[in-house]
């Protein structure tokens, strides 16, 4: 029936815009064959065909993968509402859930709401990611050291690797590097559009996602209806700017949890003889190089992890107990051989698109950075965000500029940000919404990324599902409460 319903809607679809004359049309008019999915056979999936080059549409073609599942009721449907999970890298058709099991993304994200009942869920595995055409990349043989405090040579070897990986990626897929970006992965989500015979779309992107969807509508704006847009890259996207901020809000986040942890157990009785506290201890612990960074270097990983989830909070303070008294700080599982050779999916995906926003060449300007984020920086990812990346030593510009989102042409829609977040920082999704115009959705005192129907968040899950469902916004800007911290007197 799924297959029937698929079949039915690509058959009527709208007429091909103006804006997609030419030799763009056909791909627009193209009926794919849809048959259920192999890892789900209540979802319906097929392969489409995409311009590599939409400034050259009769050159080389690839392909998108993309699965839908009808609106559970038709009477009730309202629209199809595509998703996006971030990365860049994230396959939005099909993923492992915890249990290893292979399960639908969409549909396994939304089940704990309404939205399957009046959407039909849509999802797809961007260009390069997946079961879309593959980017591919030769993963340097080289180590990039995992260090919170690198030295001179880590800085050096970090260069080295990042080198060696963007000339594995240009070596591999030269032809197809250029066109993996976030221009083309929107143009590409406007075919799925046509195809699937709808003259709108509604949205929900996380992370990365966000921008994708910030991008679409400002390329589209005719095409996009209601827009949510959950743990937001900053407007005016930059994504060494992005990376770097997140290591500032780690140490933010460590440092609130010193200041609740004051008093609270023998560390300090101010929030910043806490700090003092984890200063000594990760100076005292070995700096001797391992698989997954130094005894140091995953300590101050680590306590920029647990900082960020409020109630881990409690943990984190016997952790920092347990290795003063040590001295040591537990070993990882051991770790299986290094990855070498030709890689596809997450990671070289998500190394091509950062390279679409500009990048220092000068490596003294890492080498400055790197040093102040060394001595004020080192929690979580730390000075990594502030060292050299692939995206360095690229060969050439982007093909495109990166695109500002603008909200021009379609409704106010949604962004939700935790303010704690150190994969995406709050300020970022504040600047967003005031950028387009959207609502704002804040979850206080919470770092969680990735909010809507996952955390289980009420306040948040019901904002987000009455303005996709009924359209009705927030009065105005909306602050939900995150995840309590501990309950420790």
């Amino acid at each position: 029936m799924a297959a029937l319903l698929l079949a039915v809607a690509a058959a009527t679809a709208v007429p091909v815009a103006a804006s997609q004359s030419g030799g763009v049309r056909e791909f627009y008019e193209q009926q794919p064959r849809w048959s259920p999915c192999d890892f789900d056979a209540e979802v319906s999936c097929a392969s489409i065909e995409v311009p590599l080059d939409y400034g050259n549409p009769g050159g080389r073609r690839i392909s998108v993968a993309v699965s839908r599942q009808p609106a559970t009721d038709p009477a009730a449907r309202r629209g199809v509402l595509f998703s996006n999970p971030g990365g860049p890298g994230g396959s939005g058709l099909v993923t492992v859930n915890s249990g290893g099991a292979t399960v639908s993304w969409p549909k396994d994200r939304f089940a704990s709401t309404s939205l399957s009942r009046h959407y039909d869920l849509v999802g797809f595995d961007p260009r390069g990611v997946g079961r879309s055409t593959p980017l591919a990349c030769e993963e340097p043989a080289v180590e990039r050291p995992l260090t919170s405090r690198p030295s001179e040579a880590d800085f050096a070897a970090v260069a080295e690797w990042a080198r060696r990986s963007q000339a594995g990626c240009e070596q591999v897929s030269g032809d197809l590097v250029p066109h993996i970006n976030t221009r083309d992965t929107a143009r590409d989500m406007d075919v799925l559009r046509g195809v699937l015979g709808e003259e709108k779309i509604s949205y929900v992107g996380y992370s990365y996602g966000t921008y994708l969807g910030a991008v679409y509508g400002t390329l589209f704006p005719e095409h996009l209806d209601r827009s949510v847009l959950d743990s937001a890259v900053p407007g005016d996207m930059d994504w060494r700017r992005t990376q770097m901020a997140g290591a500032v809000a780690a140490r933010r986040n460590v440092e609130q949890w010193a200041a609740w942890t004051a008093g609270r157990y023998d560390l300090g009785t101010t929030r910043d003889e806490v700090l003092t506290v984890v200063a000594a201890v990760s100076g005292a612990l070995p700096e001797t190089p391992e698989r997954f960074g130094s005894q140091r270097s995953r300590f101050d990983r680590e306590v920029g992890y647990l900082a960020t989830l409020r109630p881990d909070w409690d943990d984190l303070a016997e952790l920092v107990r347990e290795t003063r008294e040590t001295g040591t700080f537990p070993s990882p599982v051991p770790p299986g051989e290094p990855v070498s050779g030709v890689v596809t999916g997450y990671v070289p995906v998500n190394q091509t698109v950062h390279c679409e926003t500009e990048w220092p060449a000068d490596l003294d300007v890492y080498r400055r950075d790197t040093a102040r984020f060394s001595e004020e920086y080192p929690y979580g990812a730390g000075a990594a965000t502030a060292m050299p990346d692939p995206c360095t030593f690229r060969t050439g510009p982007p093909k495109e500029r990166a695109t500002e989102p603008r909200r021009h042409g379609y409704l106010a829609g949604l962004v939700v940000q935790a303010e704690g977040d150190v994969q995406t920082e709050y300020s970022g999704g504040v600047e967003m919404a005031r950028k387009l115009g959207h609502r704002l959705v804040t979850v206080a005192d919470d770092g969680d990324h990735g909010q809507y129907a996952r955390r289980g968040n009420t306040c948040v899950d019901d904002a987000v599902t009455r303005y996709l469902v009924d359209g009705t916004l927030p009065a105005a800007d909306l602050t939900c409460p995150g995840k309590p911290r501990p309950d420790v007197p």
